[in-house]
C-alpha cells in the first residue's frame, strides 16, 4: 500500500477521499436512523437568522453524539421550520410534528398579538423579542426569553451616556410607534439616574423627517437617540449631519446593516449602539460561534442568530436533567453561552438572558465592543472568560466506525425540501426536512424521479432531483403512487407560490439642486422568498425630465442594497414627486403581487438652487443694535430689539402658507416686496422672504427661532447664489 502511495498519490486520494466521503455519509446516517429524535420547531424565516442560528447548534450538537437524557439515552434533534407570515397554518404544522419546544418568533409584535396561540403549543417558546410586556402578559409559564428586554437595553445605554460620557442634555426621537418601548425603556432607565429627555420628538402624520431635523438643529441636544425603522433613521441621521449638527447620536440598530449600508461611510464613525449581543464579544465561546457560523453561512451573525443558539443549548441542558422540561427551564444552573451567561435562577420568571452590550461604529463602520453589562453590572474581560458552571461545548465529532449499511439513504442538499404525499407537486406537503437531514429510503417511484420514506408514522414522498442518494439503488422496491388527492372546491386559497418580489424603501437625499450633478441613493430590497436576477432601477427627475437608470446583477431574498441615479435638473425650482422603478424591464418574475408594486414608491424632494450659505444653512443670535451681513458685501439687516430693519437696500417681508423652512425654495421669494421694518410682535415663528442688499441683491429666506423684545434676535438663513 505504501509504494503505491508513492507512485500514484493523486491517483489514490482520487479514489480514496469519495469513498471515505461517502463511508463516512453511510455511517452517519446509520447512526442517525437508530436514535431517537427530539423534534424543536422553528416560527421564522428558513434562511433567516432564527432558523439558521438554531440549525447551527443542532448540527453541533448531532455530530457530538447528540443530546444526552436524564437516564443516559441519546437522542439527535431536529428542526421543524415554519415562516409566519400564515402564524395559525405555521403553528397547525408544528403542533403537527409532536416538537418538544419552540423558537421564535423574533418579532415583538408578531409574539404579543399571537401569544394565545403560542400558548396553546403546551410546549415551552423561546423567543428573541425583547418587548418589556411580553412575559408578563404570560399566565401559562410556558414562554421564556432568550435575550435581555427592553427595560436592560436601555438602562444599559443610560448608564453609559450619564456616568461614562457624563452626558444630560439628551434628546429622544422616536419614528414609529413600534419603537415605543424602546423609547420608555431608555426614558425609564433615564429617570433612574435623575434625568429626564430635555426633549423628546416623534414622527407622526403632521412631521416630516425635515421637521424634526430642523427642530433638533435649532434646539441643538448634545446627545440624539433614536428608535424606529433603519431606512428612515438613515436618512434622518444624514440630514443632522448634513445641516451642522455635531452632537453624540446613538440608535438602537446602528449595528444592522439596512442602517449602515445607507449612510455615507465617512459619517458612520462615532454612532453609538445597545444590543443583547456583538460579534466583537470577547468570550471564547463567542468567539467560536462566531467562526462555526462564518464558516458555515459565509455571513456575520446578529443577536437573533445568536440568541437562538443559546436557546438550542439550553434545550439540550433541560432535556439532560429529570423532570419536565418547563421546569428545568425555569431552574437551570448557570450556563456560559454566546451571549455571556445565561440562567433562570437570579433572573424573574421567564427571562433567560440579561446581557447588553455597548458598541460604537468605528473608522471602518463596524461596531466595535465599548462595554458590557449583566443586568446592572459591568463586566470586565475576565468577567467574560471566568469558569462558571456549565459551557456550551462546541466539539466537531469524528465519526466512529460501524458496520456499513444495506439500506440506501438519502440526505438532504438544499436548504429546506417538502416532503409530500405522493410524487408530485399536485400532492399536499405534509412536512418538510432540512440541508444536512438524512433517511433511509423504502421505495420509489416507477422512473425513480420521487423517493419514499418513513414520516411521521406514515409515507412521504421526495423529489430525487434535489437530493442525494448513496447506497444500492437496485434494493429500493418500486411502490405505486397513491391516488392523486381531489381538487379543492373552487372557494379554498391556493398556496401562495414563492416569487422574488422587490420594491424600492427609501430615496435621498430631499433636496437636490438645480444646474448641478445630483446623486439620489436609493435602497431596494428583495421582500420575496427567491432570488430576483438581473434587473434595472430608473426614474425621472424634474424639472427637466432628466432620465435615470442603473442595472443590478440580482438580489437575494430578504437583502437589501444601495444604488445611485445621478443627472443634472434644469428648470424652476419647488417640490417635485416622482416615481423610482424597481424592475424597470420587468426582468425578474415576481409575480401579480410583485409586479403591481415595481412603481409604488413616490419620491418626494426640493428641487432648489444653490446656496450660498456654507451647508446650506445656517443660524445666528444678534443682540439689539447689531448688523448682519448675509451676501458678503455691505450689512442687509438691523435688530433694534423692537424691530427687524432692511439695511443698504435690501427687502424683507412675512412669507406666509409655509409650515417648514425646507418647504421654500428660490422662485417663490419676492423680488419686489418689501415689509421694512418687521416689528417683533409679528416675528413669532415667521418665515422671511429676502433680498440682499444693492450691492449683491441674492434672494434668501429667514426663520426666526426666537425674538424677545428688547433681548435677543434668533434667525436660521438660507441664501442662494
Amino acid at each position: 500500500m505504501r509504494i503505491g502511495l508513492r507512485v500514484k498519490p493523486s491517483l489514490a486520494r482520487l479514489f480514496v477521499v469519495p469513498l471515505i466521503l461517502i463511508a463516512w455519509i453511510l455511517i452517519t446516517s446509520v447512526i442517525q436512523a437508530q436514535q431517537p429524535v427530539f423534534r424543536i420547531g422553528v416560527l421564522g424565516d428558513p434562511l433567516g437568522s432564527l432558523s439558521q442560528g438554531a440549525r447551527l447548534a443542532v448540527q453541533n450538537l448531532n455530530a457530538d453524539g447528540g443530546v444526552v437524557g436524564a437516564d443516559g439515552t441519546s437522542f439527535r434533534l431536529e428542526l421543524v421550520t415554519q415562516p409566519t407570515d400564515d402564524l395559525t397554518s405555521a403553528i397547525a404544522n408544528i403542533q403537527q410534528a409532536s416538537v418538544i419546544a419552540v423558537l421564535g418568533p423574533e418579532d415583538s409584535g408578531t409574539a404579543l398579538n399571537n401569544l394565545s396561540l403560542l400558548q396553546n403549543l403546551n410546549v415551552p417558546v423561546l423567543t428573541p423579542a425583547i418587548d418589556d410586556t411580553l412575559i408578563a402578559r404570560d399566565t401559562t409559564d410556558l414562554l421564556f426569553r432568550l435575550r435581555a428586554q427592553e427595560v436592560l437595553l436601555g438602562r444599559g445605554l443610560a448608564n453609559y451616556l450619564i456616568d461614562d460620557l457624563g452626558e444630560a442634555d439628551i434628546a429622544t426621537v422616536q419614528l414609529d410607534v413600534a419603537s415605543t418601548t424602546g423609547v420608555v425603556g431608555f426614558t425609564t432607565a433615564l429617570a433612574e439616574h435623575g434625568v429626564q429627555p430635555s426633549i423628546s420628538y416623534l414622527l407622526d402624520d403632521n412631521t416630516t423627517v425635515e421637521d424634526l431635523v430642523e427642530r433638533i438643529v435649532t434646539r441643538n441636544p448634545d446627545v440624539v437617540v433614536l428608535y424606529g425603522p433603519p431606512a428612515t433613521a438613515s436618512i434622518l441621521y444624514g440630514e443632522l449631519r448634513s445641516s451642522g449638527w455635531s452632537g453624540r447620536f446613538a440608535y438602537n440598530q446602528a449595528n444592522a446593516s439596512e442602517f449602515r449600508a445607507s449612510v455615507p461611510f465617512e459619517r458612520l464613525t462615532g454612532v453609538i449602539s445597545v444590543t443583547t449581543w456583538s460579534y466583537s464579544s470577547p468570550n471564547q465561546t463567542s468567539e467560536r460561534f462566531v467562526l462555526d457560523y462564518i464558516g458555515a453561512y459565509g455571513e456575520l451573525p446578529d443577536p437573533v442568530a445568536a440568541s437562538a443558539y443559546d436557546g438550542i443549548y439550553l434545550l439540550a441542558e433541560a432535556i439532560g436533567e429529570p423532570g419536565t422540561l418547563t421546569q428545568n427551564l425555569a431552574n437551570l444552573v448557570p450556563l456560559r453561552g454566546v451571549q455571556g451567561e445565561l440562567s433562570t435562577g437570579d433572573l424573574l420568571v421567564g427571562e433567560l438572558s440579561n446581557n447588553v452590550a455597548i458598541t460604537e461604529l468605528g473608522a471602518f463602520g463596524a461596531p466595535e465592543l465599548i462595554l458590557r453589562f449583566s443586568g446592572n453590572q459591568r463586566l470586565t474581560e475576565a468577567d467574560e472568560n471566568e469558569p462558571i458552571a456549565t459551557e456550551v461545548a462546541q466539539v466537531t465529532a469524528t465519526p466512529a466506525p460501524t458496520a456499513t449499511p444495506d439500506s440506501p439513504y438519502l440526505v438532504i442538499t438544499r436548504a429546506v425540501q417538502n416532503v409530500r404525499t405522493g410524487p408530485g407537486l399536485n400532492y399536499d406537503v405534509i412536512g418538510q426536512l432540512q440541508e444536512g437531514d438524512t433517511a433511509q429510503v423504502i421505495g420509489a417511484n416507477i422512473d425513480f424521479s420521487w423517493v419514499v420514506i418513513s414520516f411521521r408514522g406514515g409515507q412521504g414522498w421526495l423529489s430525487r432531483g434535489i437530493l442525494d442518494l448513496f447506497g444500492n439503488v437496485n434494493q429500493i422496491p418500486v411502490m405505486a403512487p397513491p391516488p392523486t388527492p381531489t381538487p379543492p372546491p373552487a372557494t379554498a386559497t391556493p398556496t401562495a407560490e414563492p416569487f422574488a418580489d422587490l420594491v424600492i424603501v427609501g430615496v435621498s437625499p430631499s433636496r437636490l439642486v438645480i444646474g448641478q450633478p445630483f446623486t439620489a441613493t436609493v435602497t431596494v430590497r428583495n421582500q420575496g422568498a427567491l432570488a430576483a436576477g438581473g434587473f434595472a432601477i430608473a426614474g425621472t427627475f424634474e424639472p427637466g425630465s432628466v432620465y435615470s437608470a442603473v442595472n443590478l446583477p440580482g438580489l437575494a431574498p430578504g437583502q437589501q442594497t444601495n444604488v445611485t441615479l445621478t443627472g443634472t435638473l434644469t428648470g424652476a425650482t419647488g417640490p417635485r414627486n416622482v416615481v423610482v422603478v424597481a424592475d424597470l424591464n420587468n426582468q425578474v418574475n415576481e409575480g401579480p403581487i410583485g409586479e403591481a408594486n415595481n412603481d409604488d414608491f413616490i419620491y418626494s424632494y426640493v428641487a432648489d438652487n444653490s446656496t450660498l450659505t456654507p451647508g446650506g444653512l445656517a443660524s445666528i443670535t444678534l443682540a439689539p443694535g447689531s448688523t448682519i451681513n448675509l451676501d458678503g458685501s455691505t450689512d442687509d439687516l438691523l435688530w433694534t430689539g423692537s424691530d427687524l430693519v432692511a439695511q443698504n437696500g435690501a427687502q424683507i417681508y412675512l412669507l406666509s402658507g409655509f409650515s417648514s423652512l425646507d418647504q421654500i425654495h428660490y422662485d417663490v421669494i419676492s423680488t419686489t416686496t418689501n415689509a421694512s421694518p418687521i416689528n417683533v410682535t409679528m416675528l413669532a415663528n415667521a418665515f422671511i422672504g429676502l433680498r440682499t442688499d444693492t450691492g449683491n441683491q441674492k434672494r434668501g429666506v429667514i426663520r426666526i427661532d426666537g425674538a424677545v423684545s428688547g433681548g435677543n434676535l434668533t434667525i436660521a438663513y438660507r441664501v442662494y447664489n
